[in-house]
């Protein structure tokens, strides 16, 4: 996770949303849900909601906190101008 910061090592977007949504679960689900909506967002799937739940639906997690993280991909997108 920390190649993800930039050189002023500043969090990427998304990991500053999981922050500032309490988007976190597990150690195990938490970088999986990160890395994949980096991918939603990079392949511009976080149009919606919808979109973001279906692009990410590989990325199972137990704790069903989703609606966090779906918050968190729509906060970075719009960060990242997606």
């Amino acid at each position: 996770m920390e190649g993800l910061a930039t050189a002023d090592d500043d969090l990427h977007s998304l990991q500053q949303a999981f922050i500032d949504h309490d988007a976190f679960q597990c150690g195990y689900c938490t970088p999986g849900q990160i890395m994949s909506g980096i991918g939603c967002i990079r392949e511009g799937h976080a149009g919606s909601e919808e979109e973001i739940r279906e692009s990410m639906s590989g990325s199972i997690c137990r704790y069903g906190g989703y609606v966090k993280i779906v918050r968190a991909v729509q906060q970075a997108a719009g960060a990242e101008g997606a």
